[in-house]
């Protein structure tokens, strides 16, 4: 028995354990599948950790989560701009939780190539207001562990913004 488990309600459901966002997915969404509820949330709340980091959500960044939310949609149900207006609602919920709630769900669900994208798509986003800042570069990187990449993972897809990057600046 691991000393977290002692600090673990077995009766908390699953839909806690995500965020918000995922619970009004499942409410607005009620015949999506949870794969695709888990998948569409995680990377939700992933894009709003990285928009907010830095405590602000530039009208840039609101654009790219909806950009974003709209490739990412695995599901012919999802209304993409629904979807990211609640990821906006909820931002400031989602930028606060830990980084493994998204992740280690991703992990389970998406390849390795689909994690690449992902990144590249957080790094897109950062650069979405005109600079990538150092902090957003931090909290990517740290994203970057959790899903399992590699540095050079991390490198590729921070080249790809490398004119926004402010600590070349």
């Amino acid at each position: 028995m691991s000393i977290f488990s002692f600090f673990k309600n077995e009766n908390e459901s699953d839909v806690k354990k995500y965020s918000a966002l995922h619970e009004k997915l499942q409410k607005e969404y009620p015949s999506m599948e949870e794969k695709e509820l888990v998948i569409t949330s995680c990377v939700a709340g992933l894009l709003a950790r990285v928009a907010y980091v830095d405590f602000e959500l530039d009208p840039g960044e609101m654009e790219q989560i909806k950009e974003t939310l709209k490739i990412w949609s695995i599901s012919s149900l999802v209304h993409s701009d629904l979807i990211a207006l609640m990821a906006i609602d909820h931002i400031k919920e989602m930028a606060g939780l830990e980084n493994h709630l998204y992740v280690h769900p991703l992990k389970e669900h998406l390849n390795s190539d689909d994690r690449f994208m992902l990144l590249k798509a957080l790094f897109i986003l950062a650069a979405s207001d005109g600079e990538v800042a150092s902090v957003e570069s931090e909290e990517i990187r740290t994203i970057t562990k959790g899903l399992e990449l590699s540095n050079q993972h991390f490198l590729a897809a921070r080249a790809e913004v490398a004119t926004f990057l402010k600590a070349l600046k």
